[in-house]
């Protein structure tokens, strides 16, 4: 990964689109995860396109309103990066 923040990776898209898909997955709108967790729609939205990032707590509610963890999470994120070098 280049120097800076990571939203500038080549593989953040990858971790923007498990982060959708984990949500729709739940059969969660924006609106829905919004509210579950807390947070405000357009929070969610900024950081689903990656405008905003989350820290590993914000990650970890998120997921937990979408019926997931940081583990299942992280081990499908691995998988999907895998063609990337660390």
């Amino acid at each position: 990964m280049p120097k800076g923040k990571s939203i500038y990776a080549e593989e953040y898209p990858l971790f923007l689109a498990l982060l959708v898909e984990t949500r729709k997955k739940a059969g969660l709108t924006q609106v829905q995860l919004a509210a579950a967790a807390g947070i405000s729609q357009s929070y969610v939205s900024a950081v689903e396109r990656g405008v905003l990032r989350q820290d590993m707590l914000q990650l970890r509610t998120w997921l937990h309103v979408c019926g997931s963890n940081l583990g299942r999470f992280g081990r499908e994120l691995e998988r999907r990066l895998d063609r990337f070098p660390p």
